[in-house]
């Protein structure tokens, strides 16, 4: 690792070493190779003739994200204000209704009812002890909702038990809350008036105070700054402090309810106050348990793990990881000590009288007003203080309203008493002559005093200015508490706004400080085969958007910064040693998408090329400046298919690249190197990526906040699109955009989304490197059902790994991907032959180690395990199912028997299972369209059947209800999807094809599980090729065709001479330039002896090293540099890296592993017979017994309905309903409502995301009058050209030998030693600018 690397320059060519295989060569010396080459550059780059000035250019319309259309940007700059009026009016609403109902509890409002009875006001008014019971309901309103919350999470998601200690503490700490707010309520608040109980709610913040002293000592800043702060909070607790003080001053009539009824001429009294010190030491207790609600949050993090502080952080850590399971107990504690405590204070003797509940069932509006706008101003104040922090609109949104609320409500209550009092007597029964009097409050001192509580308060809680959370944070990294205190919301809101964002409490300070400083990497890795220019061209535009948006983002946002690097790996790259059409094609369109995304033509800086023992890589510096890597796979030297090049990269950049950065920092301090890294792998991310997709830099950013919002998620996918034309495509548009909005949705709801497709995903990187995940996941499969799941569907089973390791698989609907669908009948039978027996295999798996899952992953539970077995059951039974349905409409329509009905439905499907287990693919494939087709026709028949049902017998029949409210979900779904509604025109089509998706499908999927081809893009030529090769007369001039190949076949001799001929000459002439010793200008390939060498020079290699390293010399390695359609220069890799290629090659991906070589054909003819056998049996069974029950109908049910047009003379109509086929109409009926709720709860956290991540124009920023700038290639002086080529492939070369893109050392020379503070070298390292020779190779036009 330490060896120096040759670098080019413009002064000097590098001299060969003495253990590099570099020959030198002369080429001045040798005018015939100089011609050559300058004429197959000619040929590869041709000049335009000066008069051939016209041009093509696409005028495809660029994606744009949806959240920066305008319309999302209103709508968030709307919400800043919306949000704060409505959270502002709802604190107001609560403040004035706890204030109104609080002084209903008074004794004096008692005599105020005896009063208004004698008079002629005949108002009612509610006796105290029913109010006060109303407003114990209200009180225990959270207390039931974070019961049920609780017992959700606990039964529905799986979350260990906590230690018993830690219970019974945060029980008894719950308990002491519930008397300290019981007290407040009923027995502080009803003995002062409604303006001042208000006020003195700011003195409810003892505790934190006194805990926030500790915390700022132990803060680490400047000493002069520490001693101000503690001053400050010194002051801010002496202030909450004070009023107890002023509680034992006699004759303080603040805390006293001060009347001035009529007739008092401007004077007042005082009808209630705190008289002896029982009751003044009873609101002391009140206000100071009360504070202990927020102890957690102000209670610095404890890692000890001895004495009193080892035992507060084992309660600590439980609560962050049990917290569900403590307060299920903690709920029924609250709930059980507040009516205990209630019933000591209030006259228990009339809680149990009859006039009391009687009293209580016979309350009107007026009477329960206050308690009903108490409740639903609360719960609305919660919902939309967790939306404005959700929405990263903290301060404006919610700071600001919350500081506001507390003045406003008293300055609004005393306004409303001294000018429009009667309204707050005939809307809710209040009299402000006798509860309140707002002149006496104009001369009290003690306002000031108030006031400075709840600045003192505010002080307290200071980080509500400051926000940290990312976007759409979890509401359990928004508070510490879950949901709200019904009382003091405000003050609750406030407090329990979380101070600390760590999650994980036993993480160090220098892990967390790492994981903060640390920007995501996202590797986006693509795998490509036999993809058409079309879509090359879609993948290169996305991988250029990307490296457009990264090189115009600074690493100051925190939020959105992110690093970028590329990896494309071609299967099947090489041709008879050289490479094939769909490479050449690769290369032709790099510069045309390029060009595409920018105002100016631009290209992209010439590749370097690597010889390695896979094939080949070549190195790309995108216009951004990040680094394009395209892997080349030679079929004999390396496994191909998806899985295998998925293996090889994430070996590659999770194994070699993150092991060789960390051995190059761990020299400087061991001691952190594990916590770095650790944070750096759960920062690392795998973007997976077919040759074909479509996708922006918004999409990618969605999918990294679902990773910052979750550290338990391990993959995260979007919203993926079929594009392309034709019926077929049609019907996948319909099918995609169901299973997104119902089917992913609910897994991601209720628990996990079971496949994150392949085409367009994010996994994090220390997911992968955990136990059990990638060490199976290159495992070969040794039994038949191990290769449906391993090779038909590798991204399932990737899933599958994760969930089994206890990992989340998200699914974000704002993150749209666009892939190319089949557009054949063939193709697209032959893909879903694929995915049917690979999700079957994976869920089953999955319910079959159902207990070690739900025990492993918190986000799994039985109840969604039960929910896959139930999905799973009707995809099983679904065949017999269409065969039911279609017998019924023939029963209906043609008035057949049963029997009849049943014979010619069942039929065809049989016919169609006997082909499909003795015919070929072929056969299978027509007779499936034709079955196909007459399907379409039966469909017509059902749905001629349904209108029939409706029309003779009754609309409200199950069959016609279950198909309207199948409708009625479809359309709702597609309203919610306003960018998507077009594709519910496409639901016609997907329902007259249910018996082809479901039935058709199915048989050919399961009868041919044993074919384990991949089915698509099965073409060895590009398609325009093939289209020349069915030409006849390409067959007439075949010969002239074979003499201009130049790849040596087996049965062409006289070409196999010519080719060893012109190998010989080559030969020959390099040994004439080695001995001649000259120099050449570049570095030529070769591999060292951790690799294979290049064999195209044969006089530099040793002949007993190449035969004991197992090296031959077969020519293949180096065709392709010396005929490859890439501009550039070749280069040596790094020893270290190449030796990591071979030892990978030939653990894993040896081709001729003995592993590989295990013939499964007749253990999968074998599952095959017995899956088909199976399915048979089960299906068969279904038909007869539902058969059976309408033959004989031994359960009948009959309904009598009112309705007229369908009934007899009395108006009843008789609906007979075959009992099995209701059930099993309301299990479909349930599945699908279940699947809409998790819709809508789920389209609610995807309009949030896309709000929270939409960019508004800051008004205020300077413009940037720089005019474009134009690509790194157009320049017109060479020595920066070159000087900018010697940067780069000093990259590249930081990039093998380190792992990152930057040495530690100085960029000026070659040493690898650090300097003298490895973070600061590390923190470079990460968050660097890119190097580039001017400052930016994208226009600034197109940022």
């Amino acid at each position: 690792m330490d060896e120096k690397m040759s670098i080019p320059s413009s002064d000097a060519a590098p001299m060969a070493t003495e253990d590099s295989d570099i020959p030198t060569t002369d080429y001045d010396s040798d005018i015939e190779i100089e011609e050559s080459l300058k004429t197959q550059q000619k040929k590869q780059n041709p000049k335009p003739k000066y008069w051939d000035r016209f041009g093509l250019k696409g005028n495809d319309e660029e994606r744009q994200d949806v959240h920066t259309y305008s319309s999302f940007q209103l709508i968030k700059l709307g919400l800043y204000a919306v949000l704060f009026l409505l959270f502002l009016a709802s604190l107001v609403t609560q403040k004035l209704s706890l204030a109104i109902a609080s002084s209903k509890l008074t004794t004096d409002f008692k005599q105020d009812k005896r009063t208004a009875s004698n008079s002629s006001d005949h108002r009612h008014v509610s006796d105290p002890a029913v109010h006060g019971l109303l407003l114990f309901t209200a009180m225990c309103v959270p207390y039931v909702l974070t019961f049920s919350s609780s017992c959700w999470k606990v039964y529905f998601g799986n979350l260990k038990r906590p230690s018993i200690s830690s219970v019974i503490v945060c029980a008894v700490l719950a308990a002491l809350q519930s008397i300290g707010l019981c007290l407040l309520v009923f027995h502080l608040l009803p003995n002062m008036g409604p303006i001042q109980g208000l006020l003195v709610l700011g003195a409810t913040g003892i505790i934190p105070s006194f805990l926030k002293l500790h915390l700022t000592l132990n803060k680490t800043c400047e000493i002069r700054a520490k001693i101000t702060e503690f001053a400050v909070d010194l002051f801010a607790l002496s202030l909450q402090l004070s009023i107890t003080a002023l509680i034992f001053v006699p004759n303080v009539t603040f805390f006293c309810r001060v009347s001035s009824p009529p007739g008092s001429n401007g004077g007042y009294y005082v009808t209630k106050c705190l008289t002896n010190t029982v009751s003044r030491i009873k609101a002391v207790l009140a206000l100071l348990l009360t504070s202990l609600t927020w102890w957690e949050n102000f209670l610095e993090k404890l890692l000890e793990k001895k004495s009193l502080k080892g035992r507060i952080s084992n309660i600590q850590s439980d609560l962050n990881e049990n917290r569900a399971f403590i307060n299920i107990f903690v709920s029924m504690c609250k709930f059980v000590t507040s009516f205990i405590t209630v019933f000591i204070i209030e006259d228990s003797s009339q809680i149990f009288e009859q006039h009391i509940w009687q009293e209580f069932a016979n309350q009107k509006v007026q009477d329960i007003l206050d308690i009903i706008l108490l409740i639903l101003s609360s719960i609305a104040a919660y919902f939309i203080a967790c939306t404005s922090c959700k929405l990263q609109m903290q301060i404006f949104s919610f700071s600001i309203p919350c500081l506001l609320s507390t003045p406003i409500a008293a300055i609004l209550f005393a306004l409303i008493c001294s000018r429009s009092g009667e309204i707050l007597k005939d809307s809710f029964y209040f009299d402000c002559d006798i509860s309140c009097d707002a002149q006496y409050l104009k001369s009290n001192y003690c306002l000031v005093v108030a006031l400075l509580w709840t600045l003192s308060l505010y002080w307290t809680a200071k980080h509500i200015w400051f926000p940290e959370q990312e976007r759409i944070a979890k509401v359990e990294r928004l508070f510490v508490n879950p949901l709200y205190c019904g009382i003091l919301l405000e003050q609750d809101l406030v407090l329990n706004r979380k101070r600390c964002y760590n999650e994980n409490l036993k993480k160090s300070e220098e892990e967390e400080s790492f994981s903060k400083t640390i920007p995501p990497l996202v590797y986006a890795c693509a795998t490509m085969w036999h993809e058409s220019h079309l879509e090359m061209v879609q993948l290169l535009k996305s991988i250029l958007r990307m490296d457009k948006d990264q090189s115009f983002r600074k690493p100051e946002e925190e939020n959105d910064y992110y690093r970028f690097e590329v990896h494309i790996l071609f299967d099947d790259a090489f041709k008879n040693g050289i490479l094939n059409e769909y490479v050449t094609m690769f290369a032709k369109v790099i510069d045309e998408a390029t060009s595409s995304l920018n105002s100016e033509p631009i290209k992209m800086m010439d590749p370097f090329l690597f010889c390695t023992c896979y094939g080949g890589q070549i190195v790309y510096k995108m216009p951004g400046g990040n680094f394009m890597f395209i892997h080349l796979k030679d079929k004999t030297k390396i496994r191909r298919k998806k899985r295998w090049s998925q293996v090889m990269y994430m070996y590659y950049l999770l194994g070699h690249r993150l092991e060789v950065e960390k051995e190059s920092f761990a020299q400087d301090k061991p001691d952190k190197i594990n916590d770095l890294f650790k944070s750096k792998a759960e920062n690392t991310f795998i973007l997976a990526l077919d040759g074909d997709v479509d996708f922006t830099p918004g999409a990618v950013r969605i999918l990294i906040d679902r990773m910052k919002k979750n550290k338990d998620v391990g993959a995260a996918c979007g919203r993926i699109h079929p594009i392309g034309n034709g019926p077929i495509v049609w019907y996948q548009k319909f099918e995609y955009a169901i299973a997104h909005w119902l089917q992913k949705a609910t897994e991601h709801v209720l628990g996990c989304v079971l496949c994150s497709p392949g085409c367009f995903s994010l996994f994090r990187g220390s997911a992968l490197m955990d136990y059990n995940v990638m060490k199976k996941y290159v495992q070969v499969p040794s039994d038949a059902s191990e290769v449906l799941m391993y090779d038909l569907g590798e991204d399932r089973w990737l899933c599958t790994l994760l969930l089994q390791q206890g990992y989340r698989v998200d699914y974000a609907a704002g993150a749209d991907a666009y892939t190319y669908a089949p557009e054949g009948f063939n193709e697209f039978f032959n893909q879903r032959k694929r995915w049917g027996p690979s999700t079957l295999a994976n869920i089953l798996a999955l319910l079959q180690e159902g207990d070690k899952i739900v025990d492993v992953n918190p986000n799994i539970s039985w109840l969604y395990i039960i929910y896959l077995g139930s999905l799973m059951v009707s995809t099983i039974i679904g065949p017999a199912t269409i065969l039911m349905l279609i017998a019924g409409a023939l029963v209906t329509v043609f008035d057949v028997s049963i029997v009849n009905g049943y014979i010619a439905s069942v039929i065809p499907g049989v016919l169609f299972f006997v082909i499909c287990l003795v015919c070929s693919t072929k056969v299978q494939l027509v007779v499936a369209q034709v079955l196909s087709g007459f399907y379409v026709i039966i469909m017509m028949v059902v749905m001629v059947g349904l209108l029939i049902t409706a029309l003779t017998q009754s609309p409200y029949h199950p069959s016609v209800i279950f198909l309207l409210g199948l409708v009625i979900i479809f359309v709702v779904a597609a309203v919610l999807h306003p960018r998507e509604w077009v594709n519910i025109l496409y639901g016609f089509l997907y329902f007259v094809s249910i018996p082809s998706g479901f039935l058709v499908q199915v048989i050919y999927s399961l009868c041919n599980v044993n074919d384990v081809s991949w089915g698509t893009r099965e073409s060895s030529t590009p398609k325009s090729e093939d289209k020349k090769e069915s030409d006849p007369l390409s067959k007439i001039f075949s010969p002239f065709t074979k003499l201009t190949n130049f790849s040596p076949t087996k049965d062409d001799s006289e070409k196999e001479k010519l080719y060893k001929l012109l190998e010989k000459a080559v030969d020959n002439r390099c040994a004439k330039c080695q001995i001649g010793g000259g120099s050449i200008k570049q570095n030529v390939v070769t591999n060292d002896e951790a690799d294979q060498p290049c064999p195209d020079k044969k006089p530099q290699i040793d002949n007993s090293k190449s035969k004991a390293n197992g090296v031959k010399n077969n020519g293949s390695s180096w065709k392709w540099i010396e005929n490859n359609p890439f501009r550039g220069e070749a280069v040596k890799m790094d020893k270290k890296e190449s030796k990591f290629w071979r030892q990978l090659v030939k653990q894993y991906l040896d081709p001729n592993d003995e592993s590989m070589k295990n013939d499964l054909t007749e253990k999968l003819r074998e599952l095959r017979n017995n899956v088909c056998s199976g399915m048979a049996l089960l299906n068969i069974l279904w038909i007869v017994v539902n058969f059976m029950f309408q033959f004989r109908s031994p359960t009948v049910v009959t309904f009598q309905l009112p309705i007229k047009d369908y009934g007899d003379e009395n108006g009843i109509y008789e609906m007979k309903i075959e009992m099995l086929g209701l059930l099993f109409i309301i299990f479909f009926l349930v599945l699908l409502l279940i699947q809409f709720c998790g819709m809508i709860m789920h389209r609610w956290g995807t309009f949030i995301h896309l709000v929270a991540i939409t960019e508004l124009p800051n008004p205020f920023r300077r413009k940037n009058n720089a005019t474009d700038s134009v690509g790194m290639n157009n320049t017109d002086e060479d020595d920066e050209h070159e000087m900018t080529n010697a940067e780069t492939l000093k990259q590249i070369e930081s990039l093998q030998r380190f792992g990152t893109r930057y040495p530690r050392a100085s960029q000026n020379n070659d040493n690898v030693a650090g300097t003298d503070n490895p973070d600061q070298d590390f923190n470079q390292a990460v968050s660097r600018p890119r190097l580039r020779k001017k400052e930016g190779a994208y226009s600034k036009a197109d940022q």
